[in-house]
């Protein structure tokens, strides 16, 4: 990630900023080559709205998706997969002045939300069935009779925590993720570093890489209701077409539907 702090004190400068950030730190200058730099910044800015998109959801809302509870007990197999490779946040360290006249409360939001958030490419394209994603979707089966608690932040923290550190310890049991004063790998290709989640839904939401609807995979993470700029409902996909979530305090497995707005954040990644 970024370092440092870079103050736009106009949301015209932070496209220009935004423009300098990636010149540096993203290969910018072949990107540029036969480009006016006046389309690149129009470039840069359509970039970072795809960040926000990313990070909180639809800017004007949509009408709530709920799966529909299914009584399917497989859990689709698939063909392991690569990862993307986007390395590092060049949008981190941004913030707005705070008498920004042209910066919107969503504009704010999301440059917090980029401290957190790994920077996103093309949504992912590619399924997965290695040791951890596999592992993930056990747990989320087995987190109920383990005593896990019935919230959905901490069910979506222990489960994938857990299938994180799996192949280290060579062990897929139910654990506790620990509590930690900093979220240092959030979902990031490039950390080997267990996955610890932020320890609320919003922030949850904003970790791991876009998963485009038809590779979604066991271990991934489901987002949806998203109101003023945020998640309101998580789960953990079983594989290619069911969940687990929590309704009402009680685990329910579900299909995932397609309508309405919903995100797929993959947030393990097998060791190359």
């Amino acid at each position: 990630m970024a370092g440092g702090s870079v103050v736009v004190v106009s949301k015209k400068k932070l496209i220009v900023v935004l423009a300098s950030l990636l010149l540096c730190c993203c290969g910018g200058p072949a990107l540029l080559v036969g480009a006016p730099f006046a389309e690149w910044t129009s470039m840069v800015k359509k970039d970072f709205g795809l960040q926000c998109d990313v990070a909180l959801g639809p800017a004007t809302g949509t009408t709530p998706t709920t799966p529909a509870t299914t009584s399917v007990v497989s859990v689709p197999a698939a063909p392991v997969s690569a990862s993307p490779t986007p390395t590092g946040n060049p949008y981190a360290s941004l913030t707005f002045a705070a008498d920004d006249p042209d910066a919107t409360p969503r504009d704010r939001e999301c440059a917090s939300a980029m401290s957190v958030a790994p920077r996103q490419g093309p949504a992912v394209q590619n399924v997965t069935n290695g040791p951890a994603a596999v592992c993930a979707a056990d747990l989320a089966l087995q987190y109920p009779e383990a005593g896990g608690a019935a919230e959905m932040s901490d069910y979506v923290r222990d489960v994938i925590y857990s299938a994180s550190v799996a192949g280290s310890s060579g062990q897929c049991v139910p654990g506790r993720a620990p509590r930690v004063s900093e979220v240092r790998n959030c979902g990031d290709t490039a950390s080997t570093d267990p996955v610890i989640l932020p320890e609320n839904l919003r922030e949850q939401a904003f970790c791991g890489h876009a998963v485009d609807l038809a590779a979604i995979s066991a271990g991934d993470l489901v987002f949806w209701d998203y109101r003023d700029n945020a998640a309101t409902r998580a789960g953990i996909a079983l594989g290619s077409g069911e969940l687990v979530t929590i309704e009402d305090g009680k685990f329910v497995r579900s299909r995932i539907s397609g309508a309405g707005h919903i995100q797929i954040k993959r947030v393990l990644w097998e060791a190359s």
